[in-house]
Protein backbone atom coordinates (compact mmCIF):
# COMPACT_ATOMS: atom_id res chain seq x y z
CA UNK A 1 0.00 0.00 0.00
CA UNK A 2 1.19 3.34 -1.28
CA UNK A 3 2.14 6.58 1.41
CA UNK A 4 0.03 8.41 -0.51
CA UNK A 5 -3.01 6.18 -0.50
CA UNK A 6 -2.47 6.05 3.30
CA UNK A 7 -1.97 9.46 3.51
CA UNK A 8 -5.60 10.09 2.02
CA UNK A 9 -7.34 7.62 3.66
CA UNK A 10 -6.16 8.69 6.93
CA UNK A 11 -7.76 12.36 5.80
CA UNK A 12 -10.86 10.80 5.03
CA UNK A 13 -11.22 8.96 8.05
CA UNK A 14 -10.77 12.27 10.37
CA UNK A 15 -14.10 13.74 8.28
CA UNK A 16 -17.33 13.23 9.96
CA UNK A 17 -19.82 11.61 8.10
CA UNK A 18 -20.84 15.09 7.51
CA UNK A 19 -18.02 16.37 6.07
CA UNK A 20 -17.98 12.78 4.43
CA UNK A 21 -21.34 13.62 2.35
CA UNK A 22 -20.01 16.95 1.25
CA UNK A 23 -16.15 15.59 -0.05
CA UNK A 24 -18.25 13.03 -2.12
CA UNK A 25 -20.55 15.93 -3.17
CA UNK A 26 -17.55 18.15 -4.54
CA UNK A 27 -15.91 15.29 -6.10
CA UNK A 28 -18.47 15.93 -8.67
CA UNK A 29 -17.80 19.76 -9.47
CA UNK A 30 -14.05 20.67 -8.25
CA UNK A 31 -12.31 21.16 -12.06
CA UNK A 32 -10.74 17.82 -13.14
CA UNK A 33 -7.75 17.86 -14.60
CA UNK A 34 -7.52 17.31 -18.62
CA UNK A 35 -7.47 13.26 -19.47
CA UNK A 36 -9.47 12.54 -16.18
CA UNK A 37 -12.54 11.53 -15.59
CA UNK A 38 -15.14 11.94 -13.01
CA UNK A 39 -16.41 9.10 -10.51
CA UNK A 40 -20.05 8.59 -11.58
CA UNK A 41 -22.36 10.16 -8.47
CA UNK A 42 -24.09 6.23 -8.21
CA UNK A 43 -21.11 4.80 -7.72
CA UNK A 44 -19.87 7.25 -5.02
CA UNK A 45 -22.44 6.95 -2.76
CA UNK A 46 -21.98 3.14 -1.93
CA UNK A 47 -18.59 3.46 -0.63
CA UNK A 48 -17.28 3.41 2.51
CA UNK A 49 -13.53 5.45 3.24
CA UNK A 50 -11.61 2.87 2.25
CA UNK A 51 -13.06 1.71 -1.01
CA UNK A 52 -13.59 5.74 -1.61
CA UNK A 53 -9.54 5.90 -1.05
CA UNK A 54 -9.16 2.86 -3.47
CA UNK A 55 -11.73 4.27 -5.84
CA UNK A 56 -9.93 7.69 -5.87
CA UNK A 57 -6.61 6.43 -6.40
CA UNK A 58 -7.89 4.11 -9.38
CA UNK A 59 -9.12 6.50 -10.85
CA UNK A 60 -6.68 9.06 -10.63
CA UNK A 61 -3.43 7.56 -9.45
CA UNK A 62 -1.99 8.40 -6.80
CA UNK A 63 -0.03 11.19 -7.24
CA UNK A 64 -3.20 13.42 -9.42
CA UNK A 65 -5.46 11.23 -6.15
CA UNK A 66 -3.57 13.48 -3.67
CA UNK A 67 -3.89 16.66 -5.50
CA UNK A 68 -7.38 16.27 -6.21
CA UNK A 69 -8.11 15.63 -2.62
CA UNK A 70 -6.63 18.97 -1.66
CA UNK A 71 -8.47 20.73 -3.91
CA UNK A 72 -11.76 18.96 -2.76
CA UNK A 73 -10.54 19.78 0.78
CA UNK A 74 -10.39 23.52 0.17
CA UNK A 75 -13.19 24.15 -1.82
CA UNK A 76 -14.73 22.92 1.45
CA UNK A 77 -12.39 25.46 3.48
CA UNK A 78 -10.71 22.76 5.25
CA UNK A 79 -7.73 24.63 5.33
CA UNK A 80 -5.68 22.42 8.01
CA UNK A 81 -6.38 18.95 6.30
CA UNK A 82 -5.45 20.07 3.10
CA UNK A 83 -2.40 21.51 4.49
CA UNK A 84 -1.67 17.69 6.38
CA UNK A 85 -1.97 15.58 3.35
CA UNK A 86 0.75 16.55 0.96
CA UNK A 87 2.91 16.30 4.25
CA UNK A 88 1.41 13.10 5.18
CA UNK A 89 1.95 11.60 1.65
CA UNK A 90 6.19 12.04 0.92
Amino acid sequence: IGRKREAILKVLENLTPEELKKFKMKLGTVPLREGFERIPRGALGQLDIVDLTDQLVASYYEDYAVEFVVAVLLDMGMLEEAAQLPRAAR
